[in-house]
């Protein structure tokens, strides 16, 4: 297998994987989705509350914030206590919410939770646990998927081409010798290539079942790095259960 980083901006990242199939890709997405566990807000208790969001609301809203996880001291199951305390007038932010552990922390500052009027007051404290995307989506470190990669077939002579090329978006296909190619073929910049048009004049796209586009765009709540080593050894240790589990039939 052979895996190379072909793009990364802000908090998405894309992997060239190739020399494996649909079976694996598809479980390092599901591992990623339900198996990985990073910490959310999940228990809210409500002291005080002035502000006009009803409880169940802002507690909702507060379950939703993205919190950084610490993989080495807390493990699957274990919790973390913030607190929030805030007097008006003025807006509650998530800045205003401080973590019992210090390493701990709200990764936007800026979210807008609610507004408090003249001497109205919210006090609450909530606590994270660490669960995994199969409980609830917030515990999901990440949006992943995968696409297999792919180009156009040019083993057939291609018909009406200076047709094609004129009505085909600019910077989609190239013209090189006779043969036509995708400019893009790793949806870097074009995520919706122009099939539709292609297929009018008879051009096949066809895809490479063993070339694969790992697409991660994480939450924050773990690092891209973090989230694949830590698929890869949930799925190694299934495949070691699995593996003694067999030895006893």
């Amino acid at each position: 297998m052979d895996i190379k980083k072909i793009y990364e901006e802000g908090n998405v990242t894309k992997y060239l994987v190739k020399g494996t199939n649909v079976a694996f890709m598809n479980s390092i997405r599901r591992t990623v989705l339900s198996n990985i566990p990073c910490l959310a807000i999940d228990e809210v208790t409500f002291y005080e509350n002035d502000s006009p969001i009803f409880d169940e609301m802002l507690a909702n809203r507060l379950g939703l914030l993205p919190i950084k996880t610490d993989l080495k001291n807390y493990k699957e199951g274990e919790s973390v206590k913030l607190v929030l305390e805030k007097e008006g007038p003025g807006i509650v932010t998530s800045k205003d919410i401080k973590c019992t552990d210090p390493k701990i922390e709200i990764l936007d500052q800026k979210i807008y939770l609610t507004k408090l009027g003249e001497n109205k007051r919210i006090k609450l404290e909530m606590n994270a646990i660490m669960k995994t995307g199969a409980e609830h989506a917030k515990h999901q470190p990440a949006i992943i998927s995968y696409n297999e990669v792919p180009s156009i077939d040019n083993n057939k002579t291609h018909k009406n081409v200076t047709e094609l090329m004129k009505e085909i978006p600019k910077g989609t296909v190239e013209l090189k010798a006779g043969k036509l190619f995708l400019t893009d073929p790793y949806n870097i910049k074009i995520h919706d290539q122009p099939t539709n048009i292609l297929e009018k004049y008879g051009v096949e796209v066809i895809y490479n079942d063993n070339e694969f586009v790992l697409t991660i765009e994480t939450t924050g709540q773990l690092t891209k790095e973090e989230i694949i080593k830590s698929a890869l050894e949930v799925l190694n240790n299934k495949l070691e259960e699995l593996t003694k589990e067999i030895k006893k039939v």
